[in-house]
């Protein structure tokens, strides 16, 4: 017979053993959390550029084969035009960091930093995308009509989009609140701007279409894919250095809030 104390008997954690062990996973979870969350927007930010690549390229493509032009402004939505150059259409219209709308699916709808907006057009299949299209881009015939005025409509735009001169410099894709946008050097934004849905300018004239690209939705950048073919993200105070059309003055000074606060505001 073994003696007593040879013995072992079951034991269990006790409650100080267990509190060290919570307390060591919640150290681990404050530390891997933060890492995680910053990887994902790392990755949706390649994803979205890599989306926005792929919009560009398209559209090089689109233009060899129409005689170096752009397609017009009421030949229907970019999407549309470009589909055939692109494998996955339906996936590289979003950026990854939104989601589609939910409501009536019918009614057209501004997007914002998390959500795609919904373009309605008379008997068209309503659509979908988070991406805007510089309008200085389209291609006006004579006797197209458009919101933009007629000089506006001959002066401003890049007559043969395959003659764009410093190509690297001229916005065609970007992160938007809406199908496109005519931004123009005088743009402001409003001290009030809200970047998580800011709406977007008025049409009529074209005025502060600037404002369609001011979203939170990558934390005070906005991804954009330039006319020859490459994307790169561009601080929003920085969008006014870009040559968005033929009569945009690049701006040397840092561009804030008609208040003088900084365009992109971190909050909690």
């Amino acid at each position: 017979m073994k003696p007593r104390f040879l013995h072992s008997s079951p034991k269990g954690f006790t409650l100080i053993e267990l509190l060290v062990v919570i307390a060591i996973i919640g150290i681990l979870l404050s530390v891997l959390v933060p890492a995680l969350t910053k990887v994902k927007l790392v990755v949706r930010n390649v994803t979205c550029r890599t989306n926005l690549r792929s919009l560009s390229l398209a559209t090089n493509l689109y233009a060899e084969e129409n005689e170096q032009k752009f397609f017009a402004y009421l030949s229907g939505l970019y999407i549309n035009q470009l589909a055939p150059y692109i494998d996955d259409a339906d996936e590289v219209r979003y950026c990854p960091a939104t989601r589609i709308h939910a409501e009536n699916p019918t009614q057209g709808y501004w997007g914002n930093s998390s959500e795609s907006w919904r373009w309605v057009s008379g008997t068209a299949e309503p659509e979908n995308g988070s991406y805007g299209l510089s309008g200085w881009c389209y291609s006006y015939p004579p006797g197209e009509a458009g919101f933009v005025g007629e000089s506006e409509r001959k002066d401003y735009p890049w007559p043969i989009y395959g003659q764009i001169p410093n190509p690297a410099h001229v916005p065609v894709f970007f992160d938007c609140a809406w199908v496109d946008a005519w931004p123009k050097h005088t743009d402001t934004i409003p001290a009030n701007l809200n970047l998580d849905d800011p709406g977007g300018g008025t049409d009529n004239p074209v005025n502060n279409h600037i404002q369609r690209l001011m979203l939170r939705r990558h934390y005070g950048i906005c991804n954009m894919a330039m006319a020859d073919g490459h994307a790169e993200a561009y601080e929003l105070k920085d969008l006014w250095t870009l040559k968005w059309s033929r009569k945009f003055e690049i701006q040397s000074e840092e561009m804030t809030r008609t208040d003088g606060s900084p365009i992109y505001k971190k909050t909690n």
